[in-house]
């Protein structure tokens, strides 16, 4: 929906209460946030990437991109806090805790600055975030940051990263937290499964510590999908159903928009895959199914040993296991065999099983339509805990000026139909609503789950026509208005909510009139 008239009451409020803030002592702090909030508005929206320690958002993140831009390992690699934005070219930029100049560093020193080493660790530990620059477009709608994770134990972790974890979990989960709370939305990772500890972990999800996630700004992605392997013909296919089991969890249902599933390894490697590996490939793609097999099911057969029927050195076969992962050179030599006979098709095969091309444009559809009321929400929520700690702290004018301003902003929130919606949908998934399957349906569609577009959220496809839009307007708005005054037969909530959708479609039925008239004159 076109939001031009909020964007321009957004301005007037933020450039009046900069004014107002301006060259007063005691409301300094209240200025800098104002100032924030507003150039965030117009900057692109910050998608902060969590999970557990080891579940992968270093590679998620590469595999987003296209290309190995930070710093990978096998054991959870990531020390700082990641922060990439569009740039024309790679630049990197380190920023410290104790306010200290910021330090620009060559690109290359990324690696060297994110990977834990015990020779570099105090000025590791001194690293607030490290902003890296980079061309690559998905930057120019999303700022991207990487996270060093929440605190985590495994049973197959090396002595070194217990060690570490031990020492400075609780540090980078805290760090971690704060990250999240200050982002736009959340991308929360999962390995494998929930485990008690994670359950434990997506309590704390839900609260303000950990970005005040909810089905509108989070997505879960179950990852290291390929893995499943072992156990399953089609690793992706049995990542679906643990998905879906788990998005019918009450708790995850009522935290994420969807949980998707993700072979982000495969992901990269299809994406990077060079001539020379895709000739690897092809020559692995000749060897008989049963005996290939035979030998990836265990890395060091695969990688370190000579074989007589195998006409691929140790070396070539170690190269693409690394680059694709173990399901990842069996499934790429599927394709080969099937007859996907170029590097560009069997990227493109490989890249849509992954889960990452439907990951992308889920995050477009999803966060991307929405992109600039969420990012006002946000804002919002630290105006007003600014507004907060500040009005207790202060007298006569100042304090006045805080109230005006907390008042204001407090009114363009109640105001903007938009968070009404948000309110709603929130309802929805916490089963606030005792609404049947077709109102669900309705309301998802008019909300802008499925797009924010007038057809859209009239549940049409874009060859609707104008004649089109107005009949399903017009039955939907006198629907809901029904729906609304049944106060004997539906709740309180489920009634407010329904007042709310006819707000919703009254606003659709005007836009789409208003376009008749035009379109007759």
């Amino acid at each position: 929906m076109d939001n031009s008239n909020l964007r321009d009451n957004v301005k007037s409020i933020f450039e009046l209460a900069l004014s107002q803030t301006t060259n007063q002592p005691g409301l300094q702090n209240l200025h800098h946030t104002l100032q924030q909030s507003y150039e965030r508005l117009h900057q692109p929206m910050r998608v902060a990437i969590v999970g557990l320690i080891k579940a992968g958002k270093s590679t998620l993140m590469n595999a987003l991109l296209g290309e190995a831009v930070v710093a990978v390992g096998t054991v959870e690699a990531t020390f700082n806090i990641n922060w990439l934005k569009y740039d024309n070219l790679p630049s990197l930029v380190v920023h410290f805790k104790d306010g200290r100049s910021p330090e620009p560093k060559s690109f290359e020193q990324l690696k060297a600055l994110t990977l834990r080493a015990k020779e570099n660790q105090d000025y590791l530990k001194s690293i607030k975030y490290i902003e890296v620059g980079y061309p690559n477009e998905i930057l120019k709608t999303f700022n991207l940051i990487d996270t060093p994770g929440l605190e985590s134990f495994y049973k197959d972790d090396a002595q070194n990263t217990l060690e570490f974890l031990k020492v400075h979990g609780k540090e980078l989960t805290e760090t971690t937290q704060a990250e999240a709370s200050n982002a736009d939305a959340v991308m929360y990772l999962f390995s494998q499964t929930i485990s008690f500890t994670d359950a434990s972990i997506m309590q704390a999800f839900s609260g303000p510590a950990l970005g005040h996630a909810t089905p509108i700004n989070a997505i879960g992605l179950l990852t290291k999908v390929d893995a499943y392997w072992s156990d399953y013909d089609n690793p992706m296919e049995a990542g679906e159903k643990i998905a879906k089991r788990l998005s019918e969890h009450p708790q995850i249902k009522s935290l994420f928009y969807t949980i998707s599933p993700i072979c982000g390894l495969l992901a990269l490697g299809a994406q990077t895959l060079t001539p020379k590996e895709f000739e690897i490939l092809q020559q692995l793609a000749k060897v008989p199914e049963t005996v290939l097999e035979s030998k990836l099911r265990v890395k060091e057969r695969f990688t370190q040993r000579e074989y007589t029927d195998i006409p691929v050195s140790p070396a070539q076969r170690k190269l693409v296991w690394d680059k694709l992962g173990q399901y990842g050179v069996w499934l790429a030599c599927s394709y080969i065999r099937s007859g996907v006979n170029n590097l560009q098709n069997l990227n493109e095969e490989l890249l849509e099983y992954s889960g990452v091309s439907q990951l992308r444009k889920l995050i477009i559809s999803h966060f991307g339509h929405r992109a600039y009321l969420i990012k006002l929400g946000t804002a919002l929520r630290q105006i007003k805990n600014t507004c907060s700690q500040q009005r207790h702290n202060l007298q006569g004018k100042e304090r006045q000026i805080v109230e005006e301003i907390a008042g204001k902003f407090e009114e363009l929130e109640a105001n903007e139909h938009g968070f009404a919606e948000f309110k709603v949908l929130r309802d929805y998934y916490d089963k606030k609503l005792d609404f049947d399957e077709n109102e669900v349906q309705q309301l998802l569609q008019v909300t802008g789950e499925y797009g924010t577009s007038c057809g859209q959220r009239l549940g049409l496809d874009e060859k609707a026509t104008v004649e089109e839009m107005l009949a399903i307007a017009l039955k939907q708005t006198h629907y809901w208005q029904q729906r609304a005054a049944d106060y004997l037969g539906s709740d309180r909530t489920s009634i407010a909510a329904a007042g709310v959708l006819v707000r919703s479609y009254e606003r659709i039925l005007y836009r789409v009139q208003k376009a008749k008239e035009y379109l007759d004159f």
